[in-house]
């Protein structure tokens, strides 16, 4: 999967009305193509973990693949 990391170990993670919110912050994501009116409570970031999530974001959040993955698990490089 290509996903895209929006939190680190120890964070917390929501999300509103399909805005991200990263430790009660609200993260401008102007790099996602369509908006979308996803909710999800709150959770903490696992130690050894970061949390991802993809930035194709028009189908329910019940069809998507994100949350959180061990750190051993991340295979590439960031790309800016």
């Amino acid at each position: 999967y290509l996903k895209r990391i929006v939190a680190l170990p120890g964070d917390r993670v929501a999300f509103q009305n399909g805005y991200l919110y990263v430790n009660g912050k609200l993260r401008l994501e102007d790099y996602v193509a369509t908006s979308c009116n996803w909710n999800l409570s709150p959770r903490k970031v696992k130690p050894g973990h970061v949390y991802v999530v993809g930035d194709n974001r028009k189908m329910p959040i019940e069809n998507q693949v994100f949350g959180q993955v061990s750190l051993n698990r991340i295979v590439g490089k960031a790309l800016w």
